[in-house]
């Protein structure tokens, strides 16, 4: 029997025990390794560590851009009593709000409020303050330009910038800030990217402040998307999986040498948030837009005055082409340049000035960046041999107002409906009217109108062709035009031609 230790021992072994704990675990303390040495960025052997030294030379010219909308609203003597009450603040000092012009008989007050927008990225593109971006980041929601444009640079300082141009054809703008000292950074040709090359979005998304993301070119020459309309403007996107989230917009796309190959523009998400579908409109297109701003004050847009189509499966097996490419002619304008250099129904547009056209997105793109007034050489194929027309380009700028000036539907084109339209929209046989054939992005009503609608009757009598719709088109009052689209009619009313 083992004998039982006295108290006064046990104790003490008890109060010694923490002692002794702490001795041994002197002794069995792990030796946590800490390397101070930092990362070799030397490159040594082809090892990519990272792309800071590139970022660092870029992100210094991307901008947050932030837009005001003013408001007037009008107030009154209650209005004034309960601020004054309970400390609401005014929207100006005290002085300023009295001089307010009172509205008749004094009851109330006109009050200015400035109403945020939202946030939108851009990039310093010249050292002395011009701003590459979106037309949308600096726009209101009905298209018109915003009332207050701040910009943010990453020192913190801030700007009031001044817009030089917005195309909404291209989502594109230029504006400007007034500064010394100020970074910017260098665009490069997009047109050399290629599938999995590395890319870096950059911008404020969000709201969160200066960030970076990083992917690949998913894909180039996106077009026929509807990011720029109904219709579509010139679509020609970049898609990459860089995260881009709102407030992105307008930021730049960065390729792995620290130039600017794109201009974040949208994503496509149920959620408006990333998946890894973002779309930039590429520097070969925004260039061209910022530099007509900067030295025009405007864009000039070339014009051919021709309607085309993709070509299909069965019209390239009845044509024997043996492919889907090209442009498939499918209406030229009167005393158009399509028309005057012999371009006819039916031909196939295969390539502009030696560059292929491989759909009828790709030609519209091609057409708008030439320029008006030059000789440019048109590839067709016509009864199944090979022909060269050569097209003085006309201006699209004049051709549109042509349009706008003798029809009642501004930038609207109307045209039959043939057998070929009746199959490509699957319009049935007993529906008879005038096509849209083309909805410019601009109109007032593309956003109500789109190709292969079908106008039916105007003010409740059928409508024959295009200048009986013109001549029983009455401005100044409520036009009840019928509408069939997709199997479903409806009633559109246009007041006058300027609507």
């Amino acid at each position: 029997m083992m004998k039982r230790l006295p108290t006064s021992l046990l104790l003490l072994s008890l109060a010694l025990a923490p002692f002794a704990r702490a001795e041994e675990a002197k002794k069995s303390t792990v030796d946590f390794a800490f390397d101070t040495k930092a990362i070799d960025r030397s490159g040594t052997g082809g090892r990519v560590t990272g792309y800071a030294d590139v970022l660092e030379k870029v992100t210094p010219a991307v901008v947050s851009i932030q837009t005001v909308q003013v408001v007037h609203q009008s107030g009154n003597g209650m209005e004034e009593l309960l601020r004054r009450l309970w400390g609401i603040p005014s929207t100006g000092d005290d002085d300023e709000d009295r001089q307010q012009q009172q509205p008749q008989g004094g009851r109330g007050r006109t009050v200015e409020r400035k109403m945020p927008l939202g946030l939108g990225s851009g990039t310093l593109v010249s050292a002395d303050g011009y701003i590459l971006t979106n037309r949308h980041v600096i726009s209101k929601q009905d298209g018109t330009q915003a009332d207050e444009i701040t910009v943010t640079l990453q020192d913190k300082r801030e700007f009031t910038a001044k817009v030089i141009g917005a195309d909404p054809q291209t989502d594109i703008a230029l504006i400007k800030i007034e500064g010394k000292s100020l970074p910017y950074a260098r665009m490069t040709n997009s047109g050399a990217l290629r599938v999995g090359d590395i890319v870096f979005a950059a911008g404020n998304p969000l709201g969160v402040g200066m960030t970076v993301t990083s992917g690949i070119v998913s894909a180039v020459g996106r077009n026929s998307l509807g990011i720029l309309g109904r219709r579509g403007g010139i679509e020609n996107f970049i898609q990459t999986d860089a995260s881009i989230n709102p407030g992105n917009s307008g930021g730049p796309l960065i390729d792995a040498e620290g130039r600017i190959v794109g201009v974040n523009t949208a994503i496509i998400s149920g959620t408006r948030t990333n998946i890894g579908l973002g779309f930039a409109v590429p520097t070969t297109i925004a260039r061209d837009v910022i530099v007509a701003f900067a030295n025009d004050g405007k864009i000039a847009r070339g014009y051919f005055g021709i309607t085309a189509q993709d070509i299909d499966r069965q019209t390239a097996d009845a044509l024997k082409l043996g492919t889907q490419e090209g442009a498939l002619v499918s209406r030229v304008a009167t005393d158009s340049p399509a028309g005057k250099a012999g371009i006819h129904d039916g031909d196939i547009i295969t390539a502009v000035d030696a560059q292929a056209v491989d759909s009828w997105a790709t030609l519209r793109t091609i057409i708008a960046q030439l320029k008006p007034g030059a000789q440019s050489k048109i590839g067709i194929l016509r009864d199944g041999k090979t022909k060269e027309v050569v097209v003085t380009v006309g201006d699209r700028d004049v051709a549109d107002r042509v349009v706008a000036n003798n029809t009642p539907l501004t930038g609207v084109s109307l045209g039959a409906v043939s057998a070929e339209a009746r199959r490509r929209h699957s319009i049935p046989d007993d529906v008879n009217g005038l096509l849209v054939t083309e909805v410019d992005p601009a109109s007032p009503l593309a956003e109500r109108l789109a190709p292969g609608v079908v106008i039916t009757s105007l003010n409740r009598q059928p409508v024959t062709d295009a200048k009986d719709f013109a001549s029983r088109f009455v401005k100044g009052r409520a036009n009840s035009i019928q509408l069939f689209y997709r199997g479903t009619y409806s009633i559109l009313f246009v007041r006058s031609a300027q609507e």
